[in-house]
């Protein structure tokens, strides 16, 4: 384990939230006499959900011991890059689901509407209450994203990494209870890859911030919460980004030095 552990990692990920749903889908009903079903506020969906953050814990303490975990919690420092990364996150998940619902509403999808009202609340509960971000980027970008650096440019570690990382969201796909049981989960992959490329640039551009991956995790999921957009919508729309980042070059080359711990 010690000398693959992007091997460990993604193995030991896959089996604890797939673990879990499956006792969900396929003991149903010996899982909701003992856990209750498996909505967002269940304990067992939490593991499911925090497993790529609770494995990069482990894996780092069983690998490098104290010093990896200090250096993987380095990550989280606020101010490990400039405060300015955090607004760019913030104004252009807003700036791009507004133009992206705009430009979908011109092809015949809704208009959005905008809650400025309710912005900071929308935004703040997404921090507090989603469990996705916190629970998945100390692992996805804090401890497999700086290792895959290491062996392929932005570019092909992103794409592979999206890939993932959407592949791992498919058996929320068949728990009715969960909210992607509504989605299209080709386009749910599609949005993950493309938001793989676009915080993988963030991830660079910020000296390596696992914070400001949450934020953009936040921001990709309660955006539209504020701007009105829908899911499909968005998600173009990243795709879109990350085409214009491949193409300007910006996820070319590798790293000249490993993002800093």
């Amino acid at each position: 384990m010690r000398s693959r552990p992007l091997l460990s990692f993604f193995v030991a990920v896959f089996l604890i939230t797939w673990s879990v749903a499956a006792a969900a889908v396929f003991a149903s009903d010996w899982f909701g006499r003992v856990f209750g079903p498996l909505s967002a506020s269940n304990p067992m969906f939490f593991l499911g959900v925090y497993a790529p953050s609770l494995v990069s814990i482990a894996l780092t303490a069983a690998f490098e011991g104290w010093t990896g975990l200090q250096q993987l919690f380095a990550r989280l420092n606020p101010r490990r890059c400039h405060p300015v990364w955090y607004l760019v996150v913030i104004g252009g998940f807003l700036a791009l689901t507004g133009v992206a619902g705009w430009v979908g509403s011109l092809f015949g999808g809704p208009a959005p509407v905008w809650h400025f009202s309710g912005a900071i609340a929308a935004l703040a509960g997404g921090v507090i209450f989603d469990a996705g971000p916190l629970g998945e980027e100390l692992g996805w970008r804090g401890f497999a994203l700086p290792r895959m650096l290491r062996r392929w440019n932005p570019l092909r570690a992103s794409l592979l990494l999206g890939a993932i990382w959407g592949v791992w969201h498919l058996p929320a796909f068949y728990v009715s209870t969960l909210s992607q049981s509504q989605m299209s989960f080709p386009i749910f992959v599609l949005g993950a890859i493309s938001l793989s490329v676009v915080i993988c640039w963030l991830f660079l551009k910020s000296n390596g911030s696992v914070l400001i991956t949450i934020l953009a995790h936040v921001m990709a999921n309660h955006a539209n919460d504020v701007a009105g957009g829908t899911f499909n919508q968005l998600t173009y729309g990243l795709a879109a980004v990350a085409v214009i980042l491949v193409v300007t070059g910006q996820m070319a080359a590798r790293p000249s030095t490993d993002p800093p711990a």
